[in-house]
């Protein structure tokens, strides 16, 4: 097997030596453009597995487009800035809240932010340079640079003159640890365990009558100013001892868990004639604030699926809880500062942080005599996705994007104006889409994009910066803190502006990448009339991500989408689906695949699952992908060996069935492959295309021209054939094994083809002439049953080198007997008979009832089923279970509960697709002469290769050991010699292989000499 980790690292050096990545751009500069836009990873350590099949499954389709002639935009982008580069700086200076960083130094903290993303890009370029993609690594986009933040710029200033641009209070989700709200597609959700629990609100004008709630997150009660009650629901009042409670019904099944003892319904009326009727909060004496709380309505935020139908709202901690306040004029109230901890507002509980004061506040509704049932619950809560640790959601002023206002535009372009792969990416991203809030664009941190808003401090007066142009210092790192210490006088009142601390949103960065990755000057040469990219490609969590951010900011800034094609591809996880990580102990490092398998390996594998499902890792695979890649290198080494371009300038070709079969498929092939990367989805070519290399070339066509090789009949015409087949699955394989297919161009093309690499050759156009459906499907049908006698030999135990007397071929299909009549001879060759007929010899069957089966599907009932099965021949039974056995139209018998087994004296029995194979298994003297005088010649032709020798080199050769294998040789030396090109003598004193063989138990010793 080669080393194709070593291949691979010379086919590396060759790349660069030669600058072959350069000479294929520059082939097609001044061609039609294709518009790819990369979707950037973080810069902020090693590549995960995953994302290296990211980028391959990029690199595929761009090879692809640079070979149709495409002028391709592969410029790749790093994403630099936000949380990921913090966290990981962070840790390196020993920092663990936001005001250390304060303390060290915002510029020193920007700097290091800075030199941390830089370090990694080059690190991250070189693993991907080692997989084999082909990208513009000399000129990436990174996020950090001016001309890529002054473009971000732009699109913020577009969305203010638009009127998308809003400040407000909202509720958001916010990360005490990270001090920074996230917006809803940023979230993860994990298992959490949380208290569950039910609480009664008494009725301000009312004796023992209460409002139930149930919470599960008890820290918010301290800011609840409302209860939801659906206007249409029904409610009952329900006795239970000398209180009263209200719950939804429907809901009464959680009385008999929450009360030990019975309930008694005593009336009955409706949520809307429930609006307005006050309660007191059961810890006010607690509290700081006392407000005046009532019953209010809503049909989107109250259901009958879990709790009581009557909701605990607080609009300073819940969107949902906002929205519907809103309606009533209730203004939020969130008694929480940017640490997640208790205000002053918050009365006895100031000074704790709100996810640690749960059971406080237990404690206290039991002491209030308000808590009527605890339990616990395990349920998904969203975490920050950087930190792992839970959120909460506050009430803050932030900068939003107006979905609301862009939301019909988006699912209008989402159904009219791009293509999605697969279909169902388009209702999973329209769904996303469909209900998406408004965009919180701002971040309370450092390293980021700035906001570029300037606020004057006396009038609150703001104006948006688009451009560098616009500020009065040109040469600037737009960063902080430089940037903030730029300021503009308020065109108002004339006092000072200044711009406001937050930086963007991460994923306002990358949402702006099909323009921003372009500096001024570039965006000149290219002359775009509109940056709609072509094609992009990123995993499924991306359609709550970077899909959803580019969409939203094509719009503010173009009014339409900027990608055409979208393709979704799966997780890269464990075997089990389960997710990577190092501290499961699951998590296999891209250098150890790499080192161990190859790229070309990890590509193949990667690149022949569907795109879109997830990928799961396991060494097997990998291993069965080398092996198909050395199957393909070995086609090349065969090839070479038997290649003779000389004789080839006058040939008239004359071709076999074989040969035009070979042509039909490739072209067929061709057009296939073709077909699957014009519609995003190449994995289905690849499959086509390994197929057509493993199975057709190598296990087929390979073995059927063997004869003539050796016989030189028409051998010449085959060579050519698969030449030039061999060559074009060469050009589409370019594009998938990179490596390899330029390991076999240089080895055996480059010499007589003279360009220096196979990417530089065109992708090949197939030829409609010579697509014959007729022959290809007259081929196939001949290999699936030389499978089958494959298979049949196997049972035997007979080699397929061995001859045997006679195959019959058994099928019911007119079409498949007139389709073997044509191919007849293949099938007697290649299955090495000495006659095949269309038939069958004596049978009879064997049946075996499954009476295990049977007694566990028909229990009491079984025995009477097994007798009636007795009771039926075996032709009988065939013929009935062929359409379906009932007995007595009501006991179906599937065929795993019987058994019949063909039995034919003297020959081995295999199933095919339409029929069955009968495969002589008794070999008679004569066979078995032929069969030991194959293994003799195999022999030779192995030591030849061994000292790697081509088959016109002339050989001397002599055998010595068991007498009758020695017989069998010398009496059949002409055939030896004519196919082992050897001339065989009685003994030779001089010899450059001697080796010991064992034949059927007999030992021989094969000598070979090289003659001059």
């Amino acid at each position: 097997m080669d080393d194709l980790n070593k291949i691979e690292q010379e086919i590396l050096k060759y790349w660069e030596e030669n600058k072959i990545y350069q000479k294929v751009k520059q082939k097609g500069s001044k061609k039609k453009k294709f518009f790819f836009c990369d979707g950037p990873p973080y810069a902020t350590g090693e590549i995960h597995p995953g994302t290296a099949w990211n980028k391959t499954l990029k690199d595929s389709i761009l090879r692809y487009y640079r070979a149709n002639g495409y002028d391709v935009n592969d410029k790749p982008g790093y994403d630099t800035h936000g949380l990921p580069i913090e966290v990981k700086v962070e840790k390196e200076l020993g920092i663990e809240d936001k005001g250390q960083i304060d303390q060290y130094g915002i510029e020193k903290f920007i700097k290091k932010c800075k030199e941390f993303a830089t370090k990694y890009i080059k690190i991250i370029s070189n693993q991907f340079k080692r997989c084999g993609v082909w990208m513009d690594w000399d000129n990436p986009y990174i996020t950090y640079e001016n001309y890529y933040i002054q473009s971000i710029w732009k699109t913020i200033k577009a969305a203010d003159q638009k009127g998308l641009l809003k400040q407000g209070e909202y509720v958001v989700p916010y990360s005490p640890d990270s001090q920074t709200t996230l917006a809803n597609y940023e979230l993860e959700y994990h298992d959490r365990t949380d208290p569950s629990i039910y609480v009664r609100f008494k009725l301000a004008d009312k004796q023992n009558e209460y409002f139930l709630i149930w919470t599960t997150t008890p820290w918010t009660l301290i800011a609840n100013k409302a209860v939801m009650v659906h206007p249409l629901f029904e409610y009952i009042k329900v006795k239970v001892g000398n209180d009263y409670y209200y719950i939804a019904k429907g809901r009464e099944s959680i009385l008999k868990e929450i009360f030990d003892q019975p309930y008694e319904i005593v009336s009955t009326t409706t949520g809307k004639k429930l609006e307005g009727i006050s309660y007191i909060h059961p810890l006010q004496a607690h509290l700081a604030y006392e407000f005046d709380r009532k019953v209010i309505l809503s049909d989107q935020f109250v259901s009958l699926e879990e709790g009581t139908g009557l909701v605990h709202t607080a609009p300073g901690h819940g969107p949902e809880d906002f929205k519907a306040c809103k309606a009533y004029s209730i203004e939020p109230f969130c008694p929480v500062d940017l640490k997640g901890v208790y205000t002053k507002e918050a009365g006895k509980y100031q000074g704790l942080k709100v996810l640690e004061a749960n059971q406080l506040i237990i404690e206290d509704l039991k002491k209030a005599n308000a808590l009527v049932y605890q339990t616990t619950i395990t349920h998904r809560y969203p975490h920050d996705w950087r930190k792992k640790t839970p959120l909460i959601y506050i009430t803050t002023k932030q900068w939003f994007i107006s979905i609301s206002d862009l939301k019909d535009k988006m699912l209008q372009e989402i159904d009219k104006n791009i293509n999605f792969h697969p279909d169902f990416a388009k209702t999973r991203f329209r769904d996303f889409v469909s209900s998406a809030p408004d965009w919180c664009i701002s971040r309370q941190r450092y390293w980021g994009t700035p906001l570029p808003i300037w606020v004057c401090e006396n009038c609150s007066h703001y104006k948006v910066i688009g451009s560098i142009e616009e500020l009065p210092n040109k040469d600037i790192d737009l960063h902080r803190p430089y940037i903030d210490q730029i300021k503009f006088e308020c065109p108002k009142c004339k006092h000072e502006m200044k711009r406001i601390p937050d930086i963007l949103d991460v994923w306002f960065d990358s949402g702006n990448a099909p323009w921003a990755q372009f500096s001024e000057e570039e965006k000149k040469k290219l002359n775009l009339e509109e940056y709609l990219a072509d094609f992009i490609i990123e995993g499924k969590d991306q359609t709550r991500g970077w899909f959803y951010s580019l969409l939203g900011s094509g719009l503010i800034l173009y009014d339409k989408t900027c990608y055409k094609n979208l393709t979704m591809h799966g997780f890269f996880v464990d075997e089990k689906g389960e997710k990577m990580s190092k501290s499961v102990g699951n998590f296999v490092p891209l250098e150890e695949i790499l080192q161990k398998s190859g790229a070309d390996a990890f590509r193949l594998w990667g690149l022949s699952s569907t795109t879109w499902d997830d990928l799961r890792f396991n060494w097997e695979s990998l291993q069965e992908a080398k092996k198909n890649l050395n199957i393909i290198i070995n086609i090349g080494v065969w090839l070479e060996r038997f290649y003779q371009p000389q004789a080839w300038e006058k040939l008239n070709l004359e071709y076999e069935i074989e040969d035009l079969w070979l042509l039909s498929k490739s072209n067929s092939t061709i057009a296939e492959v073709s077909k699957s990367f014009e519609e995003f989805e190449p994995f289905r070519g690849l499959n086509i295309l390994k197929n057509f290399l493993i199975e057709d070339i190598s296990r087929f066509y390979l073995k059927r021209i063997k004869t003539r090789l050796t016989e030189k009949k028409n051998h010449l015409t085959a060579l050519k054939v698969l030449y030039d087949v061999f060559f074009n699955s060469l050009k589409m394989l370019s594009c998938y094994c990179p490596f390899v297919s330029e390991y076999i161009y240089l080895k055996l093309y480059k010499k007589y083809e003279n360009l220096e690499s196979i990417s530089l050759f065109d992708w090949p156009k197939y030829n409609q002439n010579y697509i014959n459906q007729e022959i290809e499907t007259n081929i196939d049908y001949a290999i699936k049953i030389l499978n089958a006698i494959a298979a049949a030999r196997t049972k035997a135990n007979i080699k397929l080198r061995w001859p045997v007397e006679k195959i019959f071929i058994y099928t019911d299909s007119i079409a498949l007997k007139s389709s073997i009549e044509k191919t007849a001879e293949i099938i007697k060759s290649m299955g090495n008979c000495l006659e095949i007929e269309i038939g069958k010899p004596t049978s009879s069957y064997e049946i075996k009832i499954n009476n295990s089966a049977i007694g566990m599907k028909f229990k009491s009932d079984s025995p009477y089923i097994i007798e009636k099965l007795k009771s039926y021949s075996a032709q009988e039974l065939i013929e009935k279970l062929k359409t379906g056995l009932v007995i007595d139209e009501k006991y179906k018998i599937e065929k795993e509960f019987v058994e019949i087994n063909e039995i034919a004296p003297g020959f081995s029995i295999a199933e095919f697709d339409e029929g069955k194979v009968y495969v002589s298994s008794v070999i008679k003297k004569e066979l078995y002469t032929q069969a030991l005088l194959k293994e003799i010649i195999r022999r030779i032709q192995i030591m030849r290769k061994e000292l790697d020798l081509i088959n016109t080199t002339k050989i001397k050769s002599s055998i010595s050991g068991d007498e009758e294998l020695v017989l069998i040789a010398y009496e059949n030396s002409s055939k030896v010699g004519e196919i082992t090109n050897s001339i065989l003598e009685k003994n030779l004193d001089e010899f450059d292989l001697e080796k010991e063989w064992e034949i059927e138990d007999k030992k021989i010793t094969i000598k070979i000499k090289k003659l001059d």
